[in-house]
This record gives structure tokens, C-alpha cells and sequence, in this order.
């Protein structure tokens, strides 16, 4: 990663080419050129234009608990990222799951083990194309509303709300491949909601937003609870000088180190993996050697990294805790509801 920044400049004709590409293709879209497909039930999408590391998991997770709560039946689409298996699979039905991190995707499985843990029934499928994903869910289930995970580039699908999360980090993105981001600024005048990460504020983004009905929101994330894998919840706060070790497979490792530190834990070492990895044993044997040598109490990763070390059940014998989040709006989260609401009243 470090020697791909130094050496983007190098690819920004590529971006240009990508630029153009993206551009031709949403003006088919606005034209009408290229069709869209209409599912006959509500659909909300959660999305981003960057590539990873703007909380899009935990953004679907707040929707679908909310919608949960107002005794909707709720299902999620995603197409998997990084699974080993193609075309439709069935994650859980609301009650089981059916499927591991390998077969669906490490964040389809991380949804699906939190609804059946806290008896939410969110059904929850992937497939590289959604729409056909929801008329088979359809066929089967009962379903109110569907939320589509990282769905802001398919246009393919319609939605009737779009909710594109942002930080102030994309602003200064270069488009793919010199950079991280999927869209030109300008595309931000798509969504129906904006959710700005962090406390920064609009002054980065507001020129990009088009209408007065666009919902702005500005969100973060707090720490509910650290679990033991596979077992109990870790009830010790605040959590200041706990000494860990900490490591995240995630799109950007310093938010959570930056959420441990917020809670007052004390890092003694932490390792940076690739975004959606898939840990050996000599991965965990290198952090468990770490844990000893530094004198940790336990060691500490992300709720998606579980997702994909839940077949490592010997962790069970060692002290590895993931940390549980949850979205929290510091403005517009009432706005957010009323516009959900607006879709399944």
C-alpha cells in the first residue's frame, strides 16, 4: 500500500480513462439507455464512492435493527466481496445460518451471526445480481423492505432511498486506480441521504449536494460492548489501562485503533492487515507470541474480523475479544427514521 501512494501519480492517466468510463456510464443510466429493475418492495441502498473504510456494515446493521424494531421483515442483499463460492446463496433465513465467511463474504456472515444472536430475523442473501437475489428471496419469504449493502455504483436496481456515507478523506481521493475513489465528487447529487463520518462537518461536501430534501447526517461509531470469542461479554468499564494487543483486517485499521484509544484502552502492539483477509494459524501464533512477550491482558479485534477467524474454535482457549459498534448520528438521525419511515408506514 505504502509504495502504491508514492507511485499513484504515476497511474493518474488511468484514472482519466476511468473517469470517462464512469462518466459515460452513469449518463446512460440518467438517459435511460442502460435499464433499471424494479423490485415490488422498498428498497434502500447504503453505499460509498471510495474503496472500503466508511462503515457501511454498521450503516446497514442500525436500518435493518430499525426496521426490525417497527416489526418489519427485513432482508439484505449483498454481493458477497470476497467470498469463494458464485451466484446465489442463502446467508440465514432469520433463524439459522446457512453459510461460513468463505461461502457469502466475511460481512454478510458478520450481519447474519448478530441477527440470530439477537433475534432480529434479518434474512440475508448474496449474489452478484441483486435483483434476481431478491425475486428468488421473495419466492420464499415474507419481506417488507430491502437493503442493499455497497450498492451506490449498481444502478441496475432501483432504490427508493440512496444513502451515500462520506468522510473528509474522499474529498482528497484520486478516482481508481491512482486512488481509492469509485466516483467522481459530483456523483454525490444521486443520493437521498448524505452521511458525513466524524465531527468535521459540510464545509468539504456541501457544494457536491444537490436539493433541499437531501438528508445531511453527520454519524460516528461507539463502542457497545467487547466479547470473548465464541462466549461471554468482557463487563469491565471503563476499559482504561487495559493493556492489549490489537489487529483489524479492515479498510482503515487507525479508526479502530482511534475507537480503542477513545475508550481508554492502553495499545501495546497493534497489527495492520489487508482489508477482508483470511488469517492463517501462523498469523494468530505470531499475534498469541506478541501477546506474551508485551504482557498483554487480552487481545482485541474488529466485530468483522471474528466473522472470518469463527472457525478457529481452539481461539476459544486464548483471551481474543472482538469489539461490537454501533452507529451513533450527532445530527439528522431523526430526519434519517422519518425518511425510512416515509418508505414502509
Amino acid at each position: 500500500m505504502k509504495i502504491w501512494r508514492r507511485l499513484r501519480f504515476l497511474l493518474l492517466p488511468f484514472s482519466l480513462i476511468y473517469w470517462l468510463v464512469i462518466s459515460l456510464r452513469n449518463l446512460f443510466y440518467d438517459f435511460g439507455i442502460f435499464r433499471i429493475k424494479t423490485l415490488p418492495r422498498p428498497v434502500i441502498s447504503v453505499g460509498n464512492i471510495t474503496a472500503g473504510g466508511t462503515g457501511k456494515t454498521p450503516m446497514v446493521e442500525w436500518i435493518a435493527k430499525f426496521l426490525s424494531q417497527m416489526g418489519k421483515n427485513v432482508a439484505i442483499l449483498s454481493r458477497g466481496y470476497g467470498r469463494r463460492t458464485e451466484g446465489f446463496v442463502l446467508v440465514s433465513d432469520g433463524n439459522r445460518i446457512f453459510s461460513g465467511a468463505d461461502e457469502c463474504g466475511d460481512e454478510p456472515f458478520q450481519m447474519a451471526l448478530k441477527s440470530v444472536d439477537k433475534g432480529l430475523n434479518w434474512i440475508i442473501a448474496v449474489c452478484e445480481n441483486r435483483f434476481e437475489a431478491g425475486r428468488k428471496l421473495l419466492e420464499k419469504f415474507e419481506i417488507d423492505v430491502f437493503i442493499l449493502d455497497d450498492a451506490f455504483q449498481r444502478r441496475d436496481i432501483n432504490r427508493d432511498v440512496d444513502i451515500l456515507l462520506i468522510d473528509d478523506e474522499s474529498v482528497k481521493e484520486f478516482l481508481i486506480p491512482a486512488g481509492l475513489k469509485r466516483e467522481p465528487m459530483s456523483s454525490l447529487k444521486r443520493a437521498d441521504v448524505v452521511c458525513v463520518q466524524g465531527l468535521e462537518g459540510w464545509s468539504a461536501f456541501e457544494r457536491y449536494i444537490r436539493g433541499e430534501n437531501v438528508v445531511r447526517c453527520v454519524f460516528g461509531y461507539k463502542l457497545l460492548e467487547i466479547r470473548k470469542f465464541f462466549d461471554y461479554i468482557l463487563l469491565e468499564k471503563p476499559f482504561e489501562g487495559k493493556k492489549v494487543i490489537a489487529f483489524s483486517g479492515i479498510g482503515k485499521h487507525k479508526n479502530f485503533l482511534k475507537l480503542l484509544k477513545d475508550n481508554k484502552f492502553l495499545i501495546l502492539k497493534d497489527f495492520e492487515f489487508p482489508d477482508h483477509y483470511r488469517y492463517s494459524k501462523d498469523d494468530i501464533k505470531r499475534i498469541i507470541r506478541q501477546m506474551e512477550l508485551v504482557g498483554a491482558e487480552i487481545v482485541l479485534t474488529t466485530e468483522k474480523d471474528y466473522a472470518r477467524l469463527y472457525e478457529m474454535k481452539d481461539l476459544k482457549d486464548f483471551p481474543f475479544f472482538y469489539s461490537v459498534i454501533e452507529v451513533e448520528f450527532y445530527s439528522g438521525g431523526e430526519e434519517l427514521k422519518q425518511k425510512i419511515l416515509g418508505l414502509v408506514r
